[in-house]
């Protein structure tokens, strides 16, 4: 029997993070955003998709850290 999964903050705020995601990362079209539907690995994936970096673990670092940022500071304000 599958287990339901509880939403992310990321996830139950996704139409305020695509505002902030179109801004960081203007190569982000709304399809993109529309198929990644707050799920950070698809996120993550179609990021370093579209901007190509010489260091991978890093630019994922600093994904993560700018999307829980932002998330954090959506939580606080709500």
């Amino acid at each position: 029997m599958p287990r339901a999964t509880t939403p992310t903050r990321r996830q139950e705020n996704w139409d305020e993070v695509k505002k902030f995601l179109k801004q960081e990362w203007p190569g982000l079209t709304e399809v993109d955003l529309e198929e990644i539907d707050g799920e950070y690995d698809r996120l993550i994936h179609k990021i370093k998709e579209i901007y190509r970096g010489p260091d991978e673990i890093t630019q994922e670092a600093s994904i993560k850290g700018k999307i829980k940022k932002w998330v954090d500071t959506i939580s606080t304000n709500h």
